[in-house]
């Protein structure tokens, strides 16, 4: 019995181990969109397809949180060719500065791509367009929502071919205003919001590249010298997508469509924008996020009034002693110096050195000779010019006692103090 309870036990064990494991590969639906992500909705694969339609171009990514404000004249006036900025996501807002930056960008010959389900309204008032039959990018599929809609869904300018998936939906398009020819003159005030931006920026629908069940969703405007490119369908990039068979010629396609001389691509695969900075506004806005804030801020003000008291009570400041020797040598120099006597203070200078001289370097002073001269040189390392030049002087005072002026005593002195210095 306790030989088949043991048997059991280790069958269960590894029935709930393989049970575990299908649960942590269980695959993620979730859409990211993003560069590194290599699940379904992931668009690791368009990414890395870059390097390979365009083989001599420089490939730079830009961060999620990378506001369009922030596109300066390096990116904008590329000394080598043109850029081309790829922006991959779900809803696509802009403030007014990042639009009027993203269309300096085109207008100096640039190319701009965006794979969104939504455009900001600004956008949309530009171009004259909006996007019908999205916001299910990211439901579910069930038994209703089977993702079938989806297969050979997509098609080029050449409509003889189709692609698609049985996934989540790709079926957003683009629906234009249009102005009537004979407008009449308020009626013509109603539409001036539409027409003010693209008579002004020459923006001109230069070409529908693609469509989704006849409609279009792949069109290019032309601004300045360069073009704007929109696809209603962004998980036409994702990993599942263009896994499926033939969907990367589609992606081909949508390369093959882009004027040549790119030597330059910006990635920004953003998700879904905001028009709001990442400032510390946004995280005041949430409930959660704005209490952990107060609760962080509180807890460094208590930290600072209990730990910003002393440990310990006040060290008192002790006055050193004062050298008193010091003094008195001092007082009695100014003494001599004051009397002129010139000779004394210089002898005195000079003892006080040959005194240094036995108590640093350990040699006798009775003899001021050669002897003495070469041992002074050897430890003291100065020049053979420096310390015959030394010796003279003391020679000089100490030796033949020689009445020397203030100008020679301030010679002598600067000297000593120079060897001082030079062997401290």
């Amino acid at each position: 019995m306790r030989r088949n309870l043991i048997y059991l036990m280790g069958g269960l064990a590894l029935l709930l181990s393989a049970c575990t494991d299908i649960i942590k590969k269980k695959t993620n639906w979730a859409v990211t969109l993003d560069k590194e992500d290599k699940k379904p909705y992931g668009s690791y694969l368009a990414y890395e397809s870059l390097k390979y339609f365009f083989p001599q171009t420089k490939i730079s990514d830009l961060s999620r949180g990378f506001r369009y404000s922030s596109i300066d004249e390096k990116m904008i006036y590329d000394q080598e060719g043109k850029a081309l900025l790829v922006a991959v996501g779900l809803d696509f807002y802009l403030t007014q500065t990042e639009l009027g930056q993203l269309i300096a960008f085109v207008e100096e010959g640039n190319e701009l791509v965006v794979f969104s389900r939504v455009l900001d309204e600004k956008l949309e008032n530009l171009l004259l367009c909006t996007i019908k039959d999205n916001g299910y990018e990211e439901a579910a599929l069930t038994r209703t929502n089977d993702g079938k809609t989806n297969i050979a869904a997509l098609s080029l300018s050449d409509t003889s071919r189709h692609f698609g998936y049985q996934g989540k939906s790709l079926l957003a398009s683009y629906r234009f205003a249009r102005v009537e020819a004979d407008t009449t003159e308020a009626e013509a005030e109603d539409t001036t919001e539409y027409q003010e931006g693209p008579a002004n920026l020459g923006v001109t629908l230069t070409d529908t590249l693609g469509y989704v069940k006849g409609e279009p969703n792949f069109i290019r405007y032309k601004i300045g010298d360069g073009h704007l490119t929109l696809h209603s369908a962004p998980l036409a990039m994702s990993n599942y997508f263009l896994l499926q068979e033939n969907n990367r010629k589609y992606l081909e396609g949508i390369w093959q469509t882009l004027p040549d001389g790119i030597t330059r691509i910006y990635w920004n695969d953003y998700f879904k924008r905001s028009t709001e900075a990442s400032d510390i506004g946004v995280l005041l806005k949430y409930p959660a996020t704005r209490w952990a804030f107060i609760l962080a801020l509180f807890a460094l003000i208590v930290y600072l009034i209990f730990e910003g008291k002393r440990k310990q009570k006040i060290i008192p400041v002790v006055t050193p002693l004062e050298n008193s020797s010091v003094s008195f040598v001092e007082t009695v120099g100014r003494l001599y110096y004051n009397k002129a006597d010139h000779s004394n203070i210089a002898e005195k200078m000079v003892q006080h050195f040959l005194e240094w001289v036995r108590t640093h370097y350990f040699i006798n002073t009775n003899r001021l000779g050669d002897n003495f001269k070469a041992q002074l040189q050897l430890k003291s390392g100065l020049s053979e010019s420096v310390i015959i030049s030394l010796m003279e002087m003391i020679r000089e005072v100490h030796i033949e006692r020689k009445a020397i002026d203030e100008t020679e005593l301030y010679h002598l002195h600067n000297t000593i103090q120079q060897f001082y210095k030079n062997n401290k």
